[in-house]
């Protein structure tokens, strides 16, 4: 399997799981129009490609290393099972997540669905192992990620009472007319998502650490085996309390235009990248990681570059009041700020 052999190669990792983490929700804004249940089944089929393609060429390759299947073949069941469960948890909080997406655009549900999953990642490490992190700095960061989620159910308030918005609902012919809807119900929607995620990293940590453990490629492949089993297992709940409109029909899916599916499917490749990127990253030797506050920053900087995004390509907040585009400054000020003292605490933890 091919790894990071230097300390650039693993921060390119980064950065590609950074853009890809961040940009991937575009493809669902081109589908305008489109419901998102319907969407999350095209981006599903997305993300097994990227996974099937990643596994027998990346991870098949330079023979001076385990290939995945090899790694499989040596990795315990019990690990198996954990990357398996990642992948289940990761898919629903993804799924609650493009949910959130579709009601309230990326600016606002971003922010709130991985600030919330930071906050969850860094109590479960903190209550498995305290005495290396320091608990002034995690803790003070957490409020100041507490803030940055505040900030932002504010800005999402004040930018939903300036006026209704159109969101579609399907008709025959798969276009949509328009009618209103509640843009912050993508509030407790982003939340329950960020819950979900954070207990996918410590999940993929168990996982994969130990001799026995899963590494990187057989991990992205267990983990895309999860997420195609749970999309089955969940879309019958969101195609039947869905989070906006009329219940869909999935015979809806066949009368979409063809470049909804692509976008779909080009959205869980991009996502999918981003995964695997972080997952090769972390499974490279410790001397050519990059440092805690650097791989922080670029792990979870994500909603920093999809408020961007939001606000400035698809101009999410362009009717809002001026204290709803403050407030939305203010919590990616807020989330930098919590990020990067959350990063130090793994620096200044009693060793």
């Amino acid at each position: 399997m091919i790894l990071p052999s230097t300390t650039l190669a693993s921060l390119l990792l980064l950065i590609l799981t950074l853009f890809c983490w961040s940009s991937w929700a575009n493809t669902q804004k081109l589908t305008s129009g489109w419901r998102f249940e319907l969407f999350y089944c095209d981006f599903t089929i997305g993300m097994a490609l990227c996974t099937l393609i990643a596994m027998f060429t990346l991870g098949s390759m330079n023979p001076q290393e385990l290939s995945f299947s090899d790694n499989l073949l040596i990795a315990s069941y019990r690990k198996m099972a954990f990357a398996f469960a990642a992948g289940m948890v990761i898919n629903l909080a993804n799924m609650l997540l493009v949910g959130a997406i579709s009601t309230s655009g990326m600016a606002a549900v971003f922010p709130i669905a991985f600030s919330v999953g930071l906050i969850v990642t860094s109590l479960v490490n903190f209550i498995g192992d305290s005495r290396s992190i320091n608990a002034a700095l995690l803790f003070g960061g957490m409020v100041l990620i507490l803030g940055a989620v505040l900030a932002d159910i504010l800005a999402l308030i004040g930018s939903a009472a300036s006026g209704p918005k159109p969101v579609p609902v399907p008709t025959a012919k798969g276009q949509q007319p328009a009618r209103t809807r509640s843009a912050t119900r993508g509030i407790p929607l982003s939340m329950a998502s960020g819950i979900a995620f954070g207990f996918f990293f410590p999940i993929v940590d168990s996982a994969r650490i130990g001799d026995n453990g899963v590494g990187p490629y057989g991990l992205a492949g267990l983990i895309g085996a999860g997420m195609l089993f749970s999309t089955v297992l969940y879309m019958p709940f969101f195609v039947t309390f869905p989070v906006a409109g009329e219940p869909v029909r999935m015979g809806h899916y066949f009368l979409a235009m063809r470049r909804y599916h692509i976008w779909g499917i080009f959205g869980g490749l991009v996502w999918t990248s981003g995964m695997i990127a972080a997952l090769v990253e972390q499974s490279s030797a410790t001397p050519l990681q990059a440092g805690p506050v650097t791989a922080s920053m670029l792990l979870w900087g994500a909603p920093v570059v999809a408020a961007f995004w939001g606000a400035a390509a698809w101009r999410e907040f362009k009717t809002a009041p001026q204290s709803s585009k403050t407030f939305l400054l203010g919590t990616i000020v807020l989330f930098i700020l919590g990020l990067t003292l959350m990063s130090m605490a793994q620096i200044y933890g009693q060793k």
